[in-house]
């Protein structure tokens, strides 16, 4: 193995984790939220549709410093299955896109103070009174010229595109894309019309705003498609996760076969490219744990970390420069990590 695992901070979460995003803007570098999600046990035993989901919102600011971690700030809400920040700032707030399990999406400002920071929220929408919304990102995280947009996806199958419209947000496209849950949904960061989806019916798929009835559908995935990470330095480049266990490498321009694919011995849930050294990718892998891997015209596993006692959700980079920080999380077990990741 190439890398190693340093663990240099653990926290109980309470309610099980499953998300962990750092912000991307370098001047809020610091500033990591965990989202968790939760079955009301006072519902317990009852038809699923009908149980309440609970939610947090854990705010944290990490640094060097940081002996214990303790959030700033908590919100109570409803159980959060994804989270994502956008790029650049927003009408100059940094601004955290957050699903939850009332079909809501919702967008949160970073506020900050002498000592500190905040979370408000911004705007919401719904994507569906009666689904969990299960995923989201942003078209932005390579261009921050233009109006941002969002693709969510939802446990209906569907996947809509929203964008950012003043104080609120505008739907520019909603369509029925799989038969099952549709369990993540993606842009190329290259072109904010194009955009993926992957779902329990174990399709790949690929849109574009100004086609509508030109989708492409890939049905390799040997189960059902969980992670898809567009690269923002080298164009065309495109990695998806399956509960297949296997990491398929792709070339955007032809989604009919993937360039290789390699198995990384656990159902597959987030992707995420190094900020810095694009070759290496942070991957959850659900019961397996969490990988690095070295991405090439290959894919190879090099290093892993098994210190989590639970399902392997959430997983992301630090944005810095000299030192390789990762926050992880796990679910049943409702544990956060921050770890350090050394060359070997």
């Amino acid at each position: 193995m190439e890398f190693a695992w340093r663990t240099v901070l653990r926290w109980n979460t309470e309610y099980s984790a499953d998300s962990v995003e750092w912000c991307p803007l370098e001047r809020h570098s610091n500033v990591l939220v965990c989202g968790t999600y939760q079955l009301d046990k006072k519902d317990e035993g009852q038809q699923d549709q009908k149980q309440k989901r609970l939610g947090r919102i854990y705010l944290f600011t990490v640094d060097r410093n940081t002996k214990e971690l303790h959030p700033i700030q908590t919100i109570e809400t409803s159980g959060i299955l994804d989270q994502k920040w956008c790029h650049h700032t927003i009408l100059d707030y940094p601004v955290l896109g957050v699903v939850t399990s009332e079909g809501l999406v919702q967008l949160y400002r970073l506020y900050e103070s002498e000592d500190s920071y905040c979370l408000k929220l911004w705007c919401e929408a719904s994507v569906g009174r009666s689904v969990l919304a299960l995923s989201l990102d942003w078209s932005s995280d390579k261009t921050s010229g233009v109006v941002p947009r969002l693709v969510v996806s939802d446990s209906a199958g569907a996947v809509t595109v929203l964008e950012v419209a003043g104080d609120s947000l505008k739907e520019l496209s909603a369509r029925k894309s799989h038969g099952f849950e549709a369990w993540v949904a993606s842009f190329n960061y290259w072109n904010a019309d194009v955009y993926y989806s992957g779902g329990d019916d174990c399709l790949f798929k690929g849109y574009d705003l100004r086609a509508p009835d030109a989708v492409v559908t890939n049905k390799s995935h040997e189960a059902g498609v969980t992670a898809v990470r567009s690269d923002v330095t080298t164009e065309h480049r495109l990695l998806t996760g399956s509960y297949d266990e296997k990491v398929r490498l792709w070339d955007a321009r032809n989604l009919k076969c993937c360039i290789t694919e390699k198995d990384v011995n656990g159902g597959v849930w987030r992707l995420k490219w190094h900020p810095y050294d694009k070759s290496v990718v942070l991957a959850a892998c659900m019961y397996g744990g969490f990988r690095i891997l070295r991405v090439g015209q290959d894919v190879a596993v090099v290093g892993e970390y098994l210190e989590h006692e639970s399902i392997a959700y959430g997983a992301d980079w630090k944005l810095e420069d000299n030192s390789w920080t990762v926050a992880t999380c796990s679910f049943y077990d409702c544990k956060l990590h921050i770890s350090e990741i050394i060359t070997q």
